[in-house]
């Protein structure tokens, strides 16, 4: 007598009734979790190389760190303000002596400043415009001689007064993180990049949302002719 090998068994109809909605359950549950990630400010911040939270670029720390997103105008400034290439410097000439390079002339003055000492300078700082709710300036207010010395190491002013204004980040710490320099009006960029290293990382008070863009203005009026 022939023996046939039997069939695998087929699932039952009660078994194929339940797959599908566990499948649909599944997927209800990872459309879910994309959704909030997507809500989620870090987590947009993250994304890359697709990059739907910032698109007009980026600041980062100086560390390895992406903190706050372009705004269209600031992006725009960044392009106006790009300096163009520098020529190359000529060669030096060789010194009667021996014939070695004459020694390298010191770097020129900003154009258009003039030279001024920290006390020459009264230094106004705030108040802290926040994109929602309030922050405080108190902190921030407080390096004011820190801040006269950045203009006064950095080309002085190119006329009686000057501003800087720098754009940050504020998450829950209540910590200006991610500063950078939105304008400056009559200081150098070493000046306005030197007041904005102070502002980083200083306490401004907790926001009023998870993650909130804020701007600042350092202004700086001379006190003597």
């Amino acid at each position: 007598m022939t023996m046939h090998p039997k069939s695998p068994a087929q699932p039952s109809t009660r078994a194929r009734r339940l797959r599908l909605p566990l499948t649909l359950s599944c997927l209800l549950v990872t459309a879910t979790v994309v959704a909030q990630s997507a809500d989620d400010p870090e987590s947009l911040l993250r994304r890359y190389p697709f990059d739907p939270a910032c698109p007009w670029g980026r600041i980062s720390n100086g560390k390895g760190m992406i903190v706050r997103c372009l705004t269209e105008e600031e992006s725009g400034a960044v392009m106006r303000q790009a300096p163009a290439a520098a020529p190359a410097s000529p060669a030096a000439p060789p010194s009667a002596a021996g014939g070695a390079p004459a020694a390298a002339a010191p770097a020129a003055p900003v154009a258009g400043t003039a030279a001024v000492t920290p006390d020459e300078l009264q230094v106004t700082v705030g108040p802290i415009v926040a994109d929602q709710g309030e922050l405080s300036a108190t902190k921030l207010s407080q390096p004011k001689t820190r801040y006269a010395k950045c203009v006064s190491d950095f080309g002085g002013l190119a006329t009686k007064s000057g501003e800087v204004h720098v754009r940050f980040l504020v998450r829950s710490r209540g910590i200006a993180e991610g500063v950078s320099v939105a304008k400056r009006v009559n200081v150098s960029a070493e000046a306005a990049r030197c007041v904005a290293d102070i502002v980083d990382r200083r306490r401004v008070g907790p926001p009023e949302a998870p993650l909130v863009g804020a701007t600042v203005v350092v202004r700086f009026d001379r006190t003597k002719k």
